[in-house]
């Protein structure tokens, strides 16, 4: 089952990260986790990271992203975005 992702939180230090070396933008991220409706969502567990959201979708734009999400809560559907890059 698809978990709800209504909400993304940032950090300061994600958000810079993201457009740095990645060259993607805080709206990119949220087309895809929040608005794409044809976005991939799977559960991924790391053994550092613990257990993270892979979504995989387009931006408004068209570009394809991995973004990947940290839940914050599950029931409210609040998740903190870690990382995104592009996928080619």
């Amino acid at each position: 089952m698809r978990p709800a992702v209504y909400e993304l939180r940032w950090d300061e230090e994600i958000l810079e990260k993201l457009w740095r070396k990645h060259r993607v933008l805080a709206r990119e991220v949220a087309d895809v986790a929040l608005r794409d409706p044809e976005a991939n969502f799977r559960w991924h567990e790391d053994r550092w990271h613990g257990r993270r959201l892979l979504v995989r979708g387009r931006t408004r734009g068209g570009r394809r992203l991995l973004v990947i999400l940290d839940p914050l809560d599950l029931e409210d559907g609040i998740w903190r975005c870690r990382t995104a890059w592009e996928e080619r």
